[in-house]
């Protein structure tokens, strides 16, 4: 986007700033607000699962907000805490997501927050922020792997000198930050195996790790509180829609057109863009997608059994 001569790039956006005021008593505004029945459905994926698409269906409706990714760098330093355990207090980032949530709420009663970052602290927040629904949005393992690929995904160069410790700053991330946080990578000996595969196999791995321990964290809640969103049932599906509709209490009902015109502001045919694998890349991603398809089979299967 370009206003007169500055060029803002939405992988640079600046830091969340909160002032005194904004966090004062924020953990007490949020309980009430929730106690006057506001409501939060909290999502999480491993990644190119539709959700920005279902966070605009959400937004097209006047009781609801949708959003994905709101705090970016911030909520990838979330993930890289979470995923190596590190001994650091989420009193901050907590808060920050409150904060947004609240913003939120000024303009309707149900807010979606979405987020792949989210990934690994699912447990802590779903006890910080008392979600009335949780959204776990999948997608075809195959699918995901090409169009992560296709965003240049693990191509820098990693330096590591002690693989017994998360891995640390990096020189060839030139980006964002949340380019490094974000592209969890193996810790102890593991990781030695892991940098010697093909850039397929890495991101295999990664979508494979994500989306089973975040499966770990939500088979650990209460399971008619999870909703399984599969981006191949849902894709311009009209009768999905009206269903999701129906199950979040979404008013007023869209049109089939305005439905299905909601699509076309988030297709960007180059991160689908196929490329031929080699046989060492298919093999890595056979081996290496097994737990993350078998579980993708069984989200689907019991998500149509239970429609």
């Amino acid at each position: 986007m370009r206003l007169g001569r500055l060029e803002i790039s939405w992988n640079r956006r600046p830091p969340t700033r909160l002032g005194a005021t904004e966090l004062e008593g924020i953990n007490e505004r949020y309980e009430k607000a929730l106690a006057s029945g506001k409501q939060l459905v909290l999502g999480t994926l491993c990644a190119r699962s539709g959700t920005m698409w279902l966070c605009d269906i959400f937004d097209e409706h006047d009781n609801a907000t949708g959003i994905t990714e709101r705090n970016f760098e911030e909520e990838s330093y979330y993930r890289f805490t979470t995923y190596n355990k590190l001994p650091i207090d989420t009193a901050g980032i907590i808060a920050l997501i409150k904060h947004g949530i609240l913003e939120d709420w000024k303009k309707s009663d149900i807010a979606l927050v979405f987020s792949p970052f989210f990934s690994h602290g699912m447990l802590e927040l779903y006890s910080e922020l008392s979600p009335s629904r949780v959204i776990f949005a999948v997608s075809d393992p195959e699918f995901t792997v090409q169009s992560i690929y296709n965003k240049g995904f693990f191509s820098q160069h990693y330096l590591r000198g002690r693989d017994d410790l998360a891995l640390g700053f990096q020189p060839s991330f030139s980006g964002s930050w949340s380019q490094y946080f974000g592209r969890i990578v193996p810790n102890g000996p593991a990781y030695r195996d892991w940098e010697k595969l093909t850039r397929i196999g890495k991101i295999a791995w990664w979508g494979n790790r994500i989306t089973v321990d975040i499966w770990q964290q939500l088979s650990q809640l209460p399971q008619e509180k999870i909703h399984i969103f599969n981006l191949q049932e849902a894709d311009q599906n009209y009768d999905w829609y009206l269903r999701l509709a129906k199950e979040f209490g979404l008013a007023p009902i869209l049109s089939c057109e305005r439905f299905l015109s909601i699509k076309g502001r988030r297709v960007r045919a180059e991160h689908n863009a196929r490329h031929d694998w080699s046989f060492e890349e298919r093999s890595e991603f056979e081996r290496l997608t097994k737990e993350w398809k078998e579980l993708y089979e069984k989200l689907c299967a019991n998500h149509a059994k239970n429609a």
